[in-house]
């Protein structure tokens, strides 16, 4: 059963055998990691059925993939307008001098922020928040200006929602 189930794993992956040197991953776990991000419950015995293994070894697979942190969380995708936040903003912010700090914690510390990047060039991060409304997102500014300049754009639409990245 072992040699089958071998055999079985090596005639899925074909000629994505080798792990390859840019990803780290093979034909299969790269098969893996698609429909896990596509569904990110699936039930095992589905994955393993669509990757072509048995579900122990898909199961082994996945908690190898955790392991490395190649998957680092499973979630639920939730469309902020459907709860009630009608803007989407993005804050670009370029903090004074000797307060880096200060607005790091007044970024972290504003819960309508959602995720916040360090970039290069003229400005030091951007910012993406959900708010109700335009006087929501003044209050949202308002707590980060205090430490730096602030530049802000609504967002109008997402003709490329979050995907993954080609493995």
């Amino acid at each position: 059963m072992e040699n089958l189930e071998k055999a079985n794993e090596s005639k899925a992956r074909g000629v994505s055998d080798l792990r390859t040197s840019r990803t780290g991953l093979d034909g299969i776990d790269a098969a893996i990691v698609r429909e896990l991000c596509a569904d990110s419950r699936i039930a095992r015995a589905e994955l393993a059925r669509r990757v072509g293994l048995s579900a122990p070894s898909v199961a082994d697979r996945v908690r190898r993939l955790e392991d490395i942190g190649v998957i680092t969380g499973y979630g639920a995708r939730i469309d902020p307008s459907r709860l009630g936040y009608g803007l989407t903003v993005l804050i670009r912010a370029r903090p004074s001098p000797g307060e880096m700090a200060n607005m790091i914690e007044a970024i972290r510390d504003t819960p309508q922020i959602v995720a916040c990047d360090r970039v290069s060039g003229e400005d030091c991060f951007v910012a993406r928040a959900h708010v109700h409304d335009v006087m929501e997102m003044e209050a949202v500014i308002d707590r980060i200006v205090p430490f730096g300049a602030t530049n802000s754009s609504i967002v109008q639409s997402t003709p490329v929602a979050d995907r993954l990245v080609e493995l």
